[in-house]
C-alpha cells in the first residue's frame, strides 16, 4: 500500500483556490484530511499554501497535523510511490483509498477529465517532478504528458470529484458534501422526516460554530426531558414525550452531521453519543414503566428489566455494529435496531393508554423480552457463526494436509 501523498499546484492560481472555504475549511485542508484518511501517513504540503486559516484547520485535525511535511523542510517528500494529489480538487476519501491500495500508475477516474488528477506514481516517474512539487511550483503540464503514458490505468472512486477554482467551485463541493450527510444504517423514517429536519438544525450550528459535542449533550438533555414528559402517564405527558424524542432524534442526527461536515469527529464524541443514546432509551423505557405503574399498578418490574437490556443491546451493538440498510446480509436483528423500534413502542403504549390500559404492564413485559431478546440472539448468531467459520478453516487445513 501506497503510503505517502503529496498536494500538487496545477498552476499558479490555485494558490489562491486551495484557500478557498468549504463549510468554513481551507479546500487544502480538506484535501489533506481526505490523504490520512484513505491511508496516507505523509503528505507534503507546498509551503505556499501556508495561511492563518489552514493552520487553524490543522490545529483542530491532531491527525491531519501529524502527517503534514511541509515542502521547504529536508525529507517532506520520500523516494518511492506516491498520491499525487490536487490541492484545489475535493474528493471523498474512500475514493482516494482505492488508489492508496493499488500499485502505482493509477488515476481516479473522476479526475481525469480535469487538469488536476489524483494519481499515484512510482519512484521513478515522481523523480523528475520532486524538485518542483518540493518548490510548489505548478506541474500541471508534467501531470498532463504523465497521463498521456499508455500503462497508466483508471480507477473508478464511485463517488465525485470537484475541480476548486472560483467560489462557485467551492460552493458545488459544499453541495456534495451536504449531500452525503446520511448514514449507511439510515432507515425510510430517517430519510424522510429525521434527516429533513436535522439539516435545519446542522445549517444553524454550522453557522453558528457549535461543536457538534455540545449538540449530542443537548439531544441528550431533551431526550430526558422527553423520559420525564412520558413518566407522568397521562396522555398530554404521552404526546409531549413523544415529540421530544423527535425533537432528540433530529438532534442525535445533526451532531454527526456538523461533525462530518467539519471534520470534527472525534473518539470522544462517538462515545459521548453512545454513552448519551444509552441513558436516554434506558430511561425512556423506565418512563414507560412509572407510567404504566401510575395507571394500573404494575409494569414497573418489567421497566427495569427492560432498560438493563438496552444497555446489554448498546454493548453488543458497539461491539458488532448492525450492517448498513444495503447490505445484503443485514437481517432482521439489524432492521430491529433502529429507533423505529422505539417510536413503534411510544405509539404502542399511547394507544393502549387510551384503549386498553390494563395491557399496559404486558406491554412492558414483551417491551423487556425484545431488548433482552437482540442482544442474547445476536451473540447467538455470532457464536454460530464463529463456530462455522472455525470449522470451515479446519476443514480446509485438513484437505491441504
Amino acid at each position: 500500500m501506497i503510503r505517502q501523498a503529496a498536494l500538487y499546484l496545477a498552476t499558479a492560481d490555485d494558490v489562491h483556490a486551495a484557500q478557498l472555504p468549504v463549510v468554513g475549511r481551507p479546500v487544502a485542508f480538506r484535501a489533506i484530511l481526505a490523504a490520512v484518511r484513505a491511508g496516507a501517513r505523509r503528505v507534503a504540503v507546498p509551503a505556499a499554501l501556508r495561511s492563518r486559516e489552514l493552520h487553524a484547520a490543522l490545529a483542530t485535525s491532531p491527525s491531519a497535523r501529524a502527517a503534514v511535511a511541509w515542502c521547504d523542510a529536508a525529507g517532506a517528500l520520500a523516494p518511492g510511490p506516491a498520491l499525487l494529489l490536487p490541492a484545489a480538487a475535493l474528493t471523498p476519501a474512500p475514493a482516494l483509498s482505492r488508489l492508496l491500495q493499488a500499485p502505482a500508475g493509477r488515476v481516479l477516474a473522476e479526475s481525469q477529465a480535469t487538469d488536476t488528477p489524483a494519481l499515484t506514481v512510482d519512484g521513478a516517474s515522481l523523480a523528475p517532478m520532486h524538485a518542483a512539487l518540493m518548490a510548489g511550483n505548478p506541474v500541471g503540464d508534467v501531470l498532463a504528458r504523465q497521463l498521456a503514458a499508455p500503462d497508466v490505468i483508471a480507477v473508478e472512486g464511485d463517488r465525485w470529484f470537484v475541480r476548486v477554482r472560483d467560489a462557485g467551485a467551492a460552493a458545488r463541493a459544499e453541495a456534495r458534501l451536504w449531500g452525503e450527510l446520511g448514514s449507511p444504517i439510515d432507515t425510510r423514517l430517517d430519510i424522510a422526516l429525521h434527516r429533513r429536519l436535522s439539516k435545519w438544525v446542522t445549517r444553524a450550528a454550522v453557522a453558528l460554530g457549535i461543536a457538534p459535542n455540545w449538540i449530542t449533550v443537548a439531544g441528550g438533555m431533551v431526550g430526558l426531558g422527553a423520559a420525564a414528559t412520558v413518566a407522568r402517564g397521562d396522555l398530554a405527558a404521552l404526546a409531549g414525550g413523544c415529540l421530544l424524542y423527535l425533537v432528540a432524534v433530529v438532534l442525535d442526527h445533526s451532531d454527526g452531521e456538523v461533525a462530518r461536515l467539519t471534520l470534527r469527529e472525534s473518539a470522544m464524541g462517538e462515545w459521548l453519543d453512545i454513552v448519551l443514546d444509552t441513558i436516554v432509551h434506558a430511561s425512556l423505557v423506565l418512563a414507560l414503566g412509572l407510567a404504566a405503574a401510575s395507571v394500573t399498578g404494575g409494569g414497573l418490574g418489567a421497566s427495569v428489566a427492560a432498560a438493563a437490556g438496552v444497555v446489554g443491546s448498546a454493548v453488543v451493538g458497539k461491539r458488532w455494529p448492525p450492517a448498513p440498510l444495503a447490505a445484503t446480509d443485514r437481517g432482521l436483528l439489524d432492521a430491529l435496531s433502529s429507533r423505529d423500534g422505539f417510536y413503534a413502542m411510544l405509539v404502542l403504549f399511547l394507544v393502549l393508554r387510551i384503549v386498553a390500559p390494563a395491557l399496559l404492564p404486558a406491554l412492558m413485559i414483551v417491551v423487556a423480552a425484545g431488548t433482552h431478546g437482540y442482544w442474547v440472539a445476536r451473540v447467538a448468531l455470532l457464536v454460530r457463526r464463529g463456530r462455522r467459520t472455525g470449522g470451515a478453516s479446519a476443514a480446509h487445513r485438513r484437505r491441504r494436509a
